[in-house]
């Protein structure tokens, strides 16, 4: 049976191993640490890592691993699960979306596997970083911090040597988020096979699944395509399994732009190249049952394709599930033009089609804005997701819309 460790924990065939991993000493003495349970069947598998709360506000995925993890029969598990309930403990208890030690969203912080990311200083200068580890035992992981040898290789050709090219690469300041998710990630990648991420979307949203783009360097080999495709093929495979509406991420180049590839599930895929996947079930800030019921069947389902469980795939209950047989992507549309109070005319879940009316544009006084009046889609698709409140800006998003895409899923990554 394969070990599992993460940190101190180790996994022990039959049984639930809970314990903490140590990520961090705060400056006034405190510990942070995140929440680890390890559960290993009695026959040998693959290894499942499930995620959630990375965004401290979004609270579904913690009752939905506390309800697989302690109900699942480990006498008919083959393989491993491991679980990490809130990736976000700090963001947790004040109630927001980043830790307040990172003002950076977290779920940009994992590793970049871009191989066309921009390596060079702003001044076109080459630094090349030599770390040497330096050990101070086995305490906290952040304590233990690396040498950096810097060498500046200068173009001088046409350009004044800048003495300061050292202190303006962002490469040597990583946040402290970044640092603690490098850590996590070599855990990850030494004993995942797969990867589930477990999120909130907006209050006003149906629960569905991304599926990321695989995206491929063709100057690596000569089979990257093929194994990019076949990545893609198993991924897609895993969320089908799961059962919720799928909508598909974003084209290549806003993928990158907005740095999803360095999410938890985008890194898992395209740099570990692991079938990987976000969910997002429907309202952060609070917890619909319904929707922890139909997540807790969703992973028994992936453990069921994964051949971890025996059994058969089940159909979701309880929550809608939209699109079913089409390929979809999301859009946001329609936008308003002036500022406005939004009367909603749709649903969530609903389908609609070029020229139906979404909402009615309204002053402070409730009056039509005669400029705006009906905002109307120019477009078919299903709307899934809604902005939050009732008050829009110039150009802000009414609602986001699942529709239809024949974009490639296997892409090349981009290059500036």
């Amino acid at each position: 049976m394969k070990k599992i460790t993460v940190g101190n924990l180790q996994s022990k065939p039959g049984k639930r191993v809970y314990g903490y991993l140590d990520i961090l000493e705060h400056p006034v003495g405190t510990v942070e640490r995140l929440p680890v349970i390890i559960a290993q069947g009695m026959n040998v598998g693959p290894t499942l890592w499930l995620t959630a709360n990375i965004h401290g506000d979004e609270y579904t995925g913690i009752p939905v691993i506390h309800k697989v993890i302690n109900t699942i029969d480990l006498t008919k598990l083959k393989g491993t699960i491991v679980a990490i309930p809130t990736l976000n403990p700090a963001g947790s208890r004040v109630c927001q979306r980043h830790p307040y030690y990172d003002k950076k969203d977290p779920n940009r912080l994992f590793p970049d596997g871009n191989p066309f990311k921009d390596k060079e200083s702003s001044d076109s200068s080459e630094v090349i970083l030599t770390e040497k580890e330096e050990d101070l035992g086995d305490d906290l992981s952040i304590k233990t911090e690396s040498q950096v040898e810097i060498t500046i290789i200068q173009d001088t050709s046409e350009k004044i040597p800048n003495p300061f090219a050292k202190y303006e690469t962002d490469d040597l300041y990583p946040s402290i988020q970044e640092t603690i998710f490098k850590r996590l990630f070599e855990i990850i990648k030494d004993s995942a096979d797969y990867l589930i991420d477990l999120h909130n979307a907006f209050l006003k949203s149906i629960p569905f699944v991304f599926l990321d783009r695989v995206l491929y360097n063709p100057e690596l080999s000569d089979d990257a395509h093929k194994e990019a495709t076949e990545l893609y093929n198993q991924t897609e495979e895993m969320v089908k399994a799961f059962g919720l509406t799928i909508v598909r991420e974003s084209l290549p180049k806003k993928y990158v732009a907005k740095k999803l590839h360095r999410s938890t599930s985008g890194a898992a895929l395209n740099y570990l190249r692991i079938p990987s996947f976000t969910v997002e079930l429907g309202m952060y800030l609070d917890v619909e049952p319904e929707v922890v019921e139909a997540a807790t069947i969703g992973i028994y389902n992936v453990l069921t394709w994964t051949k971890m469980l025996d059994g058969e795939i089940k159909k979701l209950t309880g929550v809608r599930v939209v699109a079913e047989s089409e390929s979809v992507r999301y859009l946001g549309h329609p936008r308003v033009s002036k500022s406005a109070i939004i009367e909603l005319k749709v649903k969530k879940g609903d389908f609609v089609k070029k020229g139906d009316v979404i909402a009615i544009a309204r002053d402070i006084f409730g009056r039509e804005i005669p400029e705006v009046g009906e905002i109307k889609t120019e477009i078919d698709g299903y709307v899934f997701m809604f902005n939050q409140g009732i008050i829009r800006y110039p150009n802000e998003e009414i609602c986001w819309m699942a529709v239809k895409d024949n974009q490639l899923m296997i892409d090349k990554w981009p290059k500036k």
